[in-house]
């Protein structure tokens, strides 16, 4: 935005509180109550106030909808739109706590709306010489504009003048209010006119003028459009009355009213304390830390990088930049005692001898009595500068990790997004520092060092309150115990990679297409015509009104036929023949196109795949992957499970898999305590058989294998909270029956029903539940009023502590097995990790040892009240070994 001079800021406050709600999801305070719409508003009024520092300044709000002067015009003005979400109406007391403690006047009007508010007080402003903004990403707003009157569009973060409006929209502001009118709005309930689109709008303000003189030739308008300009001319006006902005409300302007003062800094202690905002607290406590970087100085050559390093000691920052392949390595200090930050170097690797240089600098810091801790966010990529990064002698403090660990539900962890969200500081993109599709920006760049200073002096900035905020308890122990010592884990495992039969791929491409082809022809001559087989809508034409088959569902939003897998689920069973061979091709080509064809194309020089684990994704603790993703191999059905013979062992090794056996289900017994489980457990009974006796109340040898899968499905289904509705849907029974089998089965394990009232009633005390080592998920949604939400964030309690556990004890037991691998096995490695298996290429010779290795640790990571058990397999192949 420009320089403030003599300005007015108009904030459209629900406009930017709807924005904050939708952009930053999941956070709350310790008391589950959502804080996030305050959080995501607060960013945005701080960076506005830090930045333009205005002169005058106001947040418009609106009044009731019931009450405005176009609700009692238009009864039916914006009765599409959804009622505020409860999670939000919740934080509309705190909002405007935070605008009064920030000594901002609000702005309202009996009968009238923010905009009309906005509208009234900018004419007047600019009538005394002031010049304008317009704070919204409302394009209402676009008809205010002139010369005085500009409009800053906080989604698209560009400022907007009449010339802007014009290029982006086709009209001038003046002609945006019968735009409108034409074009209507689904979300006001503003009709416009039939069949007048933006493009056919602007077309048509461009031949006419405007709206009076469009209306006054309708006649000449050709076919169905013009007939609808004459048949809708009250609707288009009418829509006009609605859209227009009101100028001349009973407002005066004082410049004194809205002049920006200081804010009340003993009335936002107590609000960021009872939100817990503790990084904005920390702020009012030592003021600002959001100015910008100092850049990095870059090391002319190898000697002058190792005399700027050298001294450096205790926590130390690093890290990489650039990617996907990094192009150097920042690194610095902690900061000084007074608080000045410290200098950050940077290390080309691109001028001569520096790549080699940092790596050695890595490396010793890594080493046994080095650097006392490496400190950064994302610090897998450091450690992979290293050639064996999975050992490291130093301590790790991640601000990636740490911030996954506090709020696991943020919608990302990166820099970008934890900077912004704790300082309100936007960083440097890789765009603005002079990437262009990848291509590196040449040395010396003066934004790839502003990058570079960031990369570094934003951790530095972080640490201190992250580090308060993690305390010294259970969630820091989860740090110190699982997160930060499995990174130099997944380090090695990306590194070495698996190998790939790419001829096998390529063969079974060739004959997976040619069964599609097949599957494609039966599939036309079934439906009596060819059509576009992934187009839902010419597939719902073909079955529900050509084939005239039942109509089961309809999607929610379109209204269409619904052709989910679901869908042509239930009606293969009804004895219908095309349905099953749709779900056929629907099942090969994802195969064939998401696996088959595209893992080859991520093979690197080597002939293996390096899929990359990412820590700070998953809101319950498990690891997911990425290029390519590992954790979404089909292995239901034989053809997907056919793809693990691709993943090979090298000449002389064979692949060894170790998977726990129904570690979620331990899991439950142990923290559940339930006696009946623990017994069939320890006595190595067929736990499904053993609950479908229970349950159906017949001797175990009786169980029939359709009582044995239905068990199956609900020991399952109660870890991730299973509803009545869902058991009925997994089993193709009536809701009734399937309420049955719950109400059974938790009648005959009362330690789990237990469990299952105790967990829900702590994430409604509390907010959030806990694994069995303290990593925390919040749930403010449990006392959301809206069903859908509550329901929701129930099952989520229910599984996290389950869920969350398993992924616990796996990750220790990765940790423990490398470090054993590492000093007795070190040419047997850890290559995969999918769900509750690991996957090791092990020398052949070796293999029996390394398979009781790797047993013991996973067995022996924890001592529960059942057994862990650990199922063994190896083989040339990842199929093999699973067979």
């Amino acid at each position: 935005m420009p320089a403030a001079g003599r300005r007015l800021y108009l904030i459209d406050g629900y406009s930017n509180i709807y924005r904050a709600f939708h952009a930053l999801r999941d956070l709350s305070n310790s008391r589950g109550e959502p804080t996030n719409a305050v959080y995501g508003f607060l960013q945005m009024l701080r960076k506005l106030l830090r930045e333009e520092q205005p002169e005058l300044v106001g947040v418009a709000l609106d009044v009731a909808d019931e009450t405005t002067l176009r609700r009692e015009e238009f009864e039916d003005y914006k009765a599409n739109r959804a009622p505020m979400p409860d999670e939000l109406r919740l934080q509309i007391p705190w909002i405007r706590r935070a605008i009064e403690a920030y000594r901002i006047p609000i702005l309202e009007q009996e009968r009238y709306e923010a905009d009309d508010v906005m509208g009234t007080l900018a004419r007047k402003a600019a009538a005394a010489g002031y010049d304008v903004v317009l704070v919204t990403a409302d394009k209402d707003m676009l008809q205010l504009l002139d010369d005085k009157v500009s409009l800053w569009h906080t989604r698209r973060e560009k400022m907007y003048g009449p010339a802007e409006v014009e290029a982006d929209y086709g009209v001038r502001p003046d002609q945006i209010v019968d735009y409108l009118a034409l074009i209507g709005d689904t979300s006001d309930n503003v009709p416009g006119v039939p069949l007048i689109g933006p493009k056919t709008a602007v077309q048509l303000l461009r031949g006419h003028g405007s709206l009076d003189r469009l209306l006054e030739n309708a006649d000449q308008v050709p076919g169905k459009r013009g007939e609808n300009l004459r048949n809708h001319q009250e609707d288009a006006l009418k829509s006009r009355r609605l859209v227009t902005i009101h100028t001349d409300l009973p407002l005066e302007f004082d410049p004194q009213d809205l002049a920006h003062e200081p804010p009340d800094p003993a009335a936002l202690k107590e609000l960021f304390r009872e939100l817990e905002f503790f990084s904005l607290l920390e702020e009012l406590e030592t003021g600002p830390g959001d100015e910008p970087a100092p850049a990095a100085v870059e090391a002319a050559d190898a000697a002058a990088w190792r005399e700027a390093v050298g001294g450096l000691e205790g926590r130390i920052f690093a890290a990489v930049v650039g990617e996907p392949e990094p192009v150097g390595l920042a690194v610095g200090g902690a900061p000084a005692e007074d608080g000045e930050p410290a200098p950050v170097v940077f290390a080309d690797f691109r001028r001569a001898g520096l790549a080699e240089a940092a790596r050695e600098t890595v490396a010793a810091w890594l080493a046994p009595g080095g650097c006392e801790e490496l400190a950064g966010h994302d610090l897998k990529e450091v450690l992979r500068l290293v050639p064996d990064g999975r050992s490291t002698g130093a301590a790790l403090f991640d601000t990636m990790l740490v911030s996954y660990l506090l709020r696991p539900a943020l919608r990302a962890h990166s820099l970008e997004e934890v900077a912004l969200d704790r300082l309100g500081y936007k960083a440097v993109s890789l765009k603005e520092a002079g990437w262009e599709k990848e291509a590196a920006p040449v040395p010396g760049h003066g934004p790839l060092l502003a990058l570079a200073g960031e990369r570094v002096e934003l951790p530095r900035r972080l640490a201190a309150a992250m580090e308060r905020e993690l305390g010294d308890g259970p969630l820091a122990a989860v740090y110190r115990e699982i997160e930060a010592p499995l990174v130099p884990v997944l380090v090695g495992m990306e590194e070495h990679g698996v190998l790939l039969d790419v001829e096998f791929l390529a063969a079974t491409s060739k004959r997976l297409g040619a069964e599609l082809d097949g599957l494609e022809a039966e599939i036309y001559e079934l439906a009596g015509e060819r059509f576009n087989i992934n187009s839902p809508q010419q597939l719902g034409v073909v079955l529900f009104e050509k084939l005239g088959y039942p109509v089961l569902k309809k999607t929610r939003k379109t209204k269409s036929y619904s052709t989910s897998a679901e869908t042509l689920q239930e009606l293969s069973l009804k004895g219908y023949d095309l349905p099953e061979r749709l779900l056929r091709f629907r099942e090969l080509a994802k195969l064939k196109s998401t696996y088959v064809d595209a893992l080859p194309a991520l093979v690197g020089d080597d002939g293996r795949l390096h899929t990359r684990y990412q820590q700070a994704v998953a809101a319950t603790g498990r690891l997911s992957s990425a290029n390519p993703n590992l954790q979404n191999i089909p292995v239901r059905t034989e053809q997907g499970q056919q793809i693990r013979k691709a993943f090979i062992a090298a000449a002389g090794r064979h692949l060894l898999v170790a998977d726990y056996n129904q570690i979620e289900l331990r899991v439950l017994a142990h923290i559940a305590g339930e006696p009946a489980l623990i017994e069939a457990f320890e006595a190595g009974e067929d736990i499904h058989r053993t609950t479908a006796a229970s349950v159906f109340g017949v001797a175990a040898a009786l169980v029939t294998a359709e009582q044995r899968r239905a068990a199956k499905t609900i020991n399952f289904g109660i870890i991730y909270g299973i509803s009545p509705f869902g058991l009925a849907q997994n089993l193709g029974i009536p809701q009734a029956d399937a309420k049955r089998i719950i109400e059974a089965y938790l009648e005959q394990y009362a330690g789990v029903k237990r469990y299952v009232e105790e967990t829900v009633e702590q994430a409604r005390e509390e907010g959030k539940v806990e694994t069995l080592y303290g990593r925390v998920r919040w749930l403010p949604e449990i006392k959301s009023r809206n069903w859908n939400l509550r329901e929701n964030a129930r099952r989520m309690a229910i599984n996290a502590r389950i869920q969350g556990t398993a992924a616990d004890l796996l990750k220790k037991a990765m940790i423990a097995a490398d470090r054993r691998l590492r000093a007795e096995h070190p040419e047997a490695r850890l290559l995969l990790t999918v769900h509750d298996e690991l996957v090791l290429e092990v020398p052949e010779g070796e293999t029996e040892a390394v398979g009781e290795l790797v047993r013991r640790e996973m067995e022996r990571v924890e001592r529960l009240e059942v057994p862990l058990v650990v199922d063994l397999g190896h083989g040339p192949t990842w199929y093999d070994a699973k067979v």
